[in-house]
């Protein structure tokens, strides 16, 4: 077991400064933190789920293991007691998988290892610590798609396998059967390696690559309504209004998004060079606002979570096979510090 960093829960950590947030600099309001790094090997295009207070990271990539390079190992995270092992993964090894949670359980499905593109699907359950086989994904075998859970469903769409897709699949657990989710083909552009996340039941997907260029849609998806997909501002400059006239360098792929209190930071990923500028995203007014960029080397196919009110972002990889084991927590509302990493 890897032990996580004790000074997050002392009062040295939330009294390490004071100013007037008033006075703070866009590109200093948030601070990265050097937190535990996760079990060997280090990895890119991991695979992450939350259960409860825990996170769940594994699978991905890391060339010096050899054959294709893909892992299937599996670990849990708690705040409090830092990273374990738990069950390998059961299906082939892989990476650029997608995963969610729905209840008490996690799914993973999904993914390639270069050489196959695979639809098998498999649930987690953390009180046995067992894998278990479930529906295969009905849609075409992909990699890079986006996997989110609202209240008793799962949702996996978009992706890559050929060609770039925008299709999405709703997965029921209580009867193992998935169904194709209605107004989704043709609402938005196909891409891959987005990101997205879920608040107040509603899921948003945003960033990602097309045909060799940078999306600029963005998409909330709420299954309670019969037209599901609705349309928010662009993530550039797009519209004759003034807020988006700092939106240069929001597009990416391979990015990390997660949410903390009402907002989404989106930090991490690639646009033809490694891009380590950081967004916040104000659910409520659909506008984005500049923080802290990532400290760290820069990376894409990072992965991030909140746990128990901290966020933590970490692993990826360089774009040249190298790839990283470290995490980072971000504090949002405390001013960057360089020693804190």
């Amino acid at each position: 077991m890897r032990s996580f960093f004790t000074i997050l829960f002392g009062s040295v950590f939330f009294s390490m400064f004071s100013c007037n947030r008033s006075s703070i600099s866009a590109t200093q309001l948030g601070d990265w933190v050097a937190g535990a790094p996760i079990g060997d090997p280090p990895r890119g295009n991991a695979s992450c789920f939350v259960i409860g207070t825990d996170a769940y990271v594994g699978l991905g990539y890391n060339q010096s293991v050899g054959g294709t390079g893909r892992l299937k190992d599996f670990w849990r995270f708690s705040v409090d007691s830092g990273w374990q092992q738990v069950a390998d993964f059961p299906g082939a090894p892989r990476s650029e998988a997608a995963a969610f949670s729905v209840g008490n359980y996690g799914y993973v499905g999904t993914g390639t290892d270069l050489v196959n593109v695979y639809r098998d699907f498999y649930q987690y359950d953390p009180v046995q610590n067992v894998w278990t086989r479930k529906a295969d994904f009905p849609g075409t075998p992909r990699y890079d798609a986006v996997g989110f859970g609202i209240r008793d469903k799962g949702y996996i769409g978009t992706g890559f396998n050929v060609n770039w897709m925008n299709d999405f699949y709703q997965y029921d657990p209580a009867q193992d059967k998935w169904s194709l989710t209605p107004g989704t083909s043709g609402d938005f552009s196909k891409r891959q390696g987005a990101v997205a996340f879920v608040y107040n039941d509603q899921a948003y997907v945003v960033t990602g690559a097309n045909s060799g260029g940078m999306v600029r849609d963005f998409w909330r998806f709420d299954p309670s309504r019969t037209a599901a997909w609705h349309q928010l501002n662009n993530i550039t400059n797009t519209s004759s209004e003034t807020f988006d006239d700092g939106y240069t360098d929001i597009e990416r792929e391979y990015a990390t998004i997660f949410v903390n209190g009402s907002t989404a930071y989106l930090a991490t990923g690639t646009n033809g060079t490694m891009v380590t500028a950081t967004w916040a995203y104000d659910i409520a007014s659909d506008r984005w606002s500049r923080r802290t960029p990532w400290a760290r080397a820069p990376r894409s196919g990072a992965i991030a979570f909140t746990v128990k009110d901290s966020s933590f972002v970490g692993t990826g990889n360089n774009g040249n096979n190298g790839t990283f084991d470290d995490f980072d927590l971000f504090v949002p509302n405390r001013v960057y510090n360089p020693n804190d990493y």
